[in-house]
């Protein structure tokens, strides 16, 4: 059975700031070889990585990211002393990754057009990143200016295909050949990464994610099902 590949969920945060430089480098170091990260897009058009669209939740800042400059936030710290970082900062520290750009909601199309220009100029290559979008018509548009590029399912698809799988009804799911399908290692105390229900997306050409382990037993269940990949908060 081929070893998952592990991606990193906003670094390594158990001593650094989630989506910090110093938790990516700690990713890095453990052997992390993609790194998973959140994209909001600031008042003067440069890409932050952060979960959260406000400062309040992971910052000693307040605001709305939105309606705030670079400099602006380059003012404010992160809750355990880091600097925030941009995409900028990180394409080039961390350039040899593989990376998974989660493009959140709130300036989705804003952040879109940034990365575009991107592309297009050359600075980043579409091979080395994988997209997680939330607005189906933002991804639908962003796929016809690049046919080439990689996306993970959406969580409402991600949700349908999974109870489907369970319940033994994989056609009602919608399960996509090369689709990337991320599933959690169980819902409810119900288990749902079973080698039967990766299978299933397997027997229909999907690949599957395990989502999150928050356990060393999560993780033995997603390595016993046979996930081709795992997004994770800890080491490999």
């Amino acid at each position: 059975m081929p070893k998952p590949v592990w991606i990193s969920h906003r670094g390594l945060s158990q001593r650094y700031d989630e989506n910090s430089l110093e938790a990516f480098a700690a990713a890095c170091d453990a052997g992390f070889s993609w790194l998973e990260t959140d994209l909001h897009s600031t008042r003067d058009n440069h890409i932050i990585l952060s979960h959260d669209s406000v400062l309040e939740n992971a910052s000693t800042g307040s605001g709305n990211i939105a309606e705030m400059t670079r400099a602006e936030l380059e003012r404010t710290q992160l809750a355990k002393g880091g600097n925030h970082l941009f995409l900028d900062e990180f394409i080039v520290k961390f350039s040899k990754q593989h990376w998974v750009f989660d493009i959140k909601p709130g300036t989705a199309s804003q952040s879109v057009k940034i990365i575009s220009n991107m592309l297009l100029e050359n600075i980043i290559s579409i091979k080395n990143i994988t997209f997680l979008f939330w607005n189906k018509k933002i991804q639908d548009h962003f796929i016809e200016d690049f046919p080439e590029a990689h996306c993970f399912s959406r969580e409402a698809q991600c949700y349908r295909a999974g109870i489907a799988a369970l319940c033994g009804f994989p056609m009602l799911g919608s399960i996509k050949k090369n689709i990337i399908y991320s599933i959690p290692a169980k819902k409810l105390s119900v288990p749902l990464l079973t080698k039967r229900i990766v299978q299933t997306f397997h027997d229909r050409g999907a690949q599957v994610i395990g989502y999150l382990p928050e356990t060393t037993a999560e993780v033995q269940m997603c390595l016993n099902a046979g996930v081709d990949y795992i997004l994770s908060n800890v080491q490999p």
